[in-house]
């Protein structure tokens, strides 16, 4: 009986790390469950609000405008596909003509990635989009973790304005 118990209990722990979501069309596909103490779309949404902020909507997460002296910070936060991550994405513009802007100028965003780590910049050449990027762990997440992220970030994209002001 207690081995039944033990299995049943087991069985069901093991159940419980895949939930099923619905999607948008009829068919339903596994979802991963948050890690112990992660934050579902739902959960970090409502998370923002409480602490502030007004979240918008994406088809992939949520965007955030804080306010920082004169400037204002867009910020996407979205969480891996596993959930086991959260990811802070900010859109620093376009490059238009990558090959134009001078070696100098992503080298100095190359350095700059070993000075704001765990932030780093990247380029989405089909867009032709340079975006500042930080991911942080889905366990654990408080207000305070969650801000201290964000501020911090928001210091990375501020701090490293003047080398990357050749986008659009």
């Amino acid at each position: 009986m207690r081995i039944t118990a033990l299995l049943a209990t087991g069985l069901l722990l093991l159940g419980g790390g895949v939930g099923m979501a619905q999607t948008s069309g009829a068919t339903t596909e596994a979802v991963p469950a948050p890690p112990p103490g992660g934050l579902t779309d739902a959960a970090l949404k409502q998370m923002l609000l409480d602490m502030g902020y007004e979240p918008k909507g994406l088809s992939k997460g949520f965007l955030i405008a804080p306010k920082r002296g004169t400037w204002t910070i867009n910020i996407q936060l979205v969480l891996s596909k596993d959930q086991s991550k959260i990811g802070l994405n900010a859109n620093l513009g376009k490059v238009p003509n990558p090959e134009t802007i001078p070696a100098a100028s992503w080298l100095k965003l190359l350095v700059d990635n070993g000075n704001i780590d765990p932030s780093s910049f990247y380029f989405d050449k089909d867009q032709k989009k340079l975006y500042l990027h930080r991911v942080m762990d889905n366990r654990a997440v408080t207000p305070a973790v969650l801000r201290s992220q964000i501020e911090n970030f928001s210091e990375n994209v501020r701090d490293t304005n003047a080398d990357w002001k050749f986008t659009d």
